[in-house]
């Protein structure tokens, strides 16, 4: 068999580039060699063994890359060698009802220990060279768009997802808790959607990060009140839509706090520790108070995403922390970790 290089985690904070068996194709499928594949704050937390995976595993699920290879059964005119990609949602089985349905982000049978891209060794399978890609987990990237540019498609498609659940309306308050990259993907969006945008982030300079892309309404929690501050910014009223993309079970009440009434609230980050909280169920009541979470994402979400990256509508450039190559990701990976670092890209193939 022949083999290629992937990066593998073969224990916490043991991240090593190993030769395995390169995938082959089924009928249905396309070989993708991907070129840019982005480190997650997931796979930064499977190093430091904040989520407890079965090793060895292969991380990665932000990538793009080209076509190099189609089966017999794949329509030349919609794929072919050549053609620039992101892959997503390899993790959703495509079978059970709610991926038939269109909510592959709610796969009944999603793990990301799956084993997928034809890899023999289980993981999302991004930090490898290779994978095999059946076309329904493909999706076109324009030409003017770099490959690391497009390996941010899957992120922005999770706050595309978020940001459709929520419903931001022309002219709605809104309240972005926390500006790392999913934080900052959720102004920018709001903001296109017609709202007003507010940040609460600790951060200096991440607050100044996001004045510099026209966010001039922020707030410092370590200094101020976020709930009264967001009464005053709102003349009392509390805010129409708050996104919590903190992963810090207090500050979920606090955007509780926040709401306007009919106000929703939506819990975007993963938790850790999920440590309850607080809640009075008779505000929610009185106050018709909208309480929501959002994971992952949608084929419909990807489109999307995909084409406000293609027509520049969002520009990721500025998410893009550094790069690294396969050979030093550990090194990479130390960049990522750092809090100021948005996405660093790990280039394959090159």
């Amino acid at each position: 068999m022949t083999k290629m290089q992937a990066a593998i985690f073969n224990d916490v904070k043991k991240l090593d580039v190993e030769k395995i068996e390169k995938p082959t194709i089924r009928p249905n499928e396309v070989l993708v060699q991907l070129k840019a594949c982005a480190l997650c704050t997931w796979e930064q937390r499977v190093y430091t063994g904040v989520n407890e995976v079965q090793f060895p595993f292969i991380g990665g699920h932000e990538e793009s890359g080209i076509i190099v290879e189609t089966g017999h059964e794949v329509d030349s005119e919609l794929w072919k060698t050549g053609d620039r990609v992101v892959v997503g949602l390899m993790t959703s089985c495509g079978n059970c009802e709610n991926c038939r349905i269109g909510h592959e982000g709610s796969c009944t049978n999603f793990s990301y220990e799956n084993r997928v891209g034809g890899l023999n060794v289980r993981g999302m399978g991004g930090l490898a060279e290779y994978l095999a890609v059946p076309v329904s987990k493909l999706f076109p990237v324009a030409d003017s768009l770099s490959y690391e540019e497009a390996a941010l498609t899957e992120p922005l498609s999770c706050v595309v997802h978020s940001m459709d659940t929520a419903d931001v309306q022309l002219g709605d308050n809104v309240v972005v808790i926390g500006s790392g990259i999913m934080g900052a993907f959720h102004a920018l969006l709001a903001r296109q959607e017609g709202a007003r945008v507010i940040i609460d982030e600790p951060d200096e300079k991440r607050r100044s990060f996001m004045k510099s892309l026209g966010f001039e309404e922020t707030i410092d929690p370590l200094t101020q009140d976020p709930v009264q501050r967001v009464k005053e910014l709102t003349n009392g009223k509390g805010a129409d839509v708050i996104f919590n993309t903190v992963a810090i079970s207090k500050i979920a009440e606090q955007a509780v706090q926040m709401a306007a009434i009919r106000g929703k609230v939506m819990l975007y980050s993963s938790y850790h520790p999920d440590t309850p909280i607080s809640i009075s169920p008779n505000t929610l009541h009185r106050n018709m108070t909208k309480l929501m979470g959002s994971a992952n994402s949608d084929s419909t979400d990807f489109f999307k995403a995909m084409k406000l990256l293609n027509n520049g509508t969002v520009d990721a450039k500025p998410f893009i922390a550094g790069t690294t190559s396969l050979e030093n990701i550990d090194e990479g990976m130390q960049r990522a970790l750092n809090p100021e670092s948005y996405r660093v890209i790990v280039q394959m193939n090159r």
